[in-house]
């Protein structure tokens, strides 16, 4: 699961920015959040749901683009890749002689994992991995320095031990534009944790930034006996009887709910850019609330999405913490949750289009009618 996202001159986010998944100490869904600790003093509470809320252009897409290209960059092991988007455009345009820093927390496999890497077009200034806030390596250019406390130690292959010193004076072999997570920490010293870091980036993770693409396709469910029971529960049952086609956002609401299924089953995280478009949110409520059911939540999936629809902002529906308001400022993209703006009440979604949580402007109709 993420526990949080770490921007500095990517695109919008000029500042350094954190985006946080963290659950507060909140009254409302208590059983819903995944708690983990590693010791008395060192408890992290995650929330299951995250939501964006946001003007167009306010920074929500770049928020989910961050993810998806620490994701490219770890699954490649390199930063001269072609990205899923150029990076004359990942970079903050009056920024641009300053490099982009990103960094990611994830919490997989009983552990905390902390990565950051600083880069440009063309090589990777920084890079750091900690694991439950150990430090295992850091990069600045072309110098590496491994940790060999006896904490670090125990999350390396044993027989790799030795070879530490060796690896940090061969490092400067390694082509600039390499990542060292996946090209030298995973292959020569820690293959065991770099392949559960890998893993968790590859397979339990999934990122679309075009959530139509994503979910237009042919159904091809994995789960169809669980997805054939739910949307029996929503009255949608002929869905899947053939007797008639599929409108657009029904057959994306279908997928998607195969997907979220899969998830729940395995384990992971989906991020999604404008999941909702085009799918009824009195099918999607009930939905989502499954991911704040721990019985059915076993695995501690997790959902983060951009939307529009101010459906959601109810009280028996979402927690505080899992609602973040995205506003474009004169230093950049601002974040701000719920909690920072409402205590619990009965109507989020009346304020919110009132203006009150400065995400959008108040609407006033009756002014276009005045003489």
């Amino acid at each position: 699961m993420i526990l949080e996202v770490r921007f500095e001159n990517f695109r919008s986010m000029k500042k350094p920015t954190v985006f946080s998944l963290g659950a507060e100490s909140i009254c409302e869904f208590r059983n819903s959040i995944v708690k983990w600790n590693r010791n008395k003093t060192d408890e992290y509470r995650i929330v299951a749901m995250k939501l964006l809320y946001g003007q167009n252009s306010s920074g929500k897409s770049n928020l989910l683009l961050g993810i998806k290209i620490l994701q490219e960059i770890i699954a490649s092991g390199r930063i001269d890749q072609p990205f899923s988007v150029p990076y004359a455009q990942l970079v903050n345009a009056k920024g641009t002689d300053k490099p982009i820093t990103l960094g990611i927390s994830v919490v997989h496999d009983d552990k905390v994992i902390d990565y950051d890497i600083c880069f440009d077009t063309k090589k990777v200034l920084k890079e750091s991995l900690s694991v439950n806030r150990s430090v295992m390596f850091e990069r600045k250019g072309n110098t590496l320095k491994m940790a060999r406390t006896n904490k670090c130690v125990e999350y390396l292959d044993e027989q790799r031990v030795p070879s530490l010193e060796i690896n940090e004076k061969q490092f400067k072999k390694y082509r600039c534009s390499d990542i060292f997570l996946t090209r030298g920490f995973k292959s020569f010293i820690a293959p065991t944790l770099g392949g559960k870091i890998q893993d968790y980036f590859e397979k339990r993770l999934f990122v679309a930034m075009d959530s139509a693409q994503a979910l237009n396709h042919p159904l091809a469910l994995r789960n169809e006996k669980e997805v054939s029971a739910f949307l029996k529960s929503v009255g949608m049952k002929e869905c899947l009887d053939g007797s008639v086609p599929l409108a657009f956002g029904t057959q994306r609401f279908v997928n998607f709910v195969d997907l979220l299924y899969t998830a729940i089953k395995e384990g992971g995280t989906i991020v999604m850019d404008d999941l909702d478009a085009s799918m009824d949110p009195n099918r999607m409520i009930p939905l989502l609330s499954m991911l704040h059911d721990p019985k059915i939540n076993r695995n501690e999936t997790q959902l983060v999405f951009s939307t529009f629809n101010p459906v959601y902002l109810n009280k028996y529906f979402i927690r505080r913490d899992e609602i973040t308001f995205v506003s474009k400022e004169k230093d950049g993209t601002s974040l701000k949750t719920l909690i920072e703006y409402a205590n619990r009440e009965n109507n989020y979604m009346r304020k919110y289009l009132k203006g009150e949580y400065d995400t959008i402007a108040p609407l006033n109709f009756k002014t276009l009618y005045q003489r």
